[in-house]
C-alpha cells in the first residue's frame, strides 16, 4: 500500500510516511491543527493536519 508524507508537529522539517492500514486512532489536538495519529504498532506521532484532511489525503492514495 503507498504512504503518504506529514509534517511533524514539533519539527516542520521532519516528515513521517503513513499509510491507512497502520493508522489505529487519529485524535484532533487542542488547536485543531495537528492531530495525534496513533499506530497500531503503539507508535504515535503529532502531525500537521486535522483528522480530516489526514483521512482525504489517505484516501487519495493509490492502493
Amino acid at each position: 500500500m503507498s504512504k503518504a508524507k506529514f509534517k511533524l508537529k514539533d519539527d516542520d522539517s521532519l516528515d513521517v510516511q503513513l499509510s491507512g492500514d497502520e493508522i489505529e486512532e487519529i485524535v484532533p489536538d487542542a488547536d485543531m491543527r495537528f492531530s495525534l495519529v496513533i499506530l497500531r504498532n503503539g507508535e504515535k506521532h503529532f502531525v500537521e493536519g486535522t483528522e480530516q484532511q489526514i483521512r482525504d489525503t489517505l484516501s487519495g492514495l493509490p492502493s
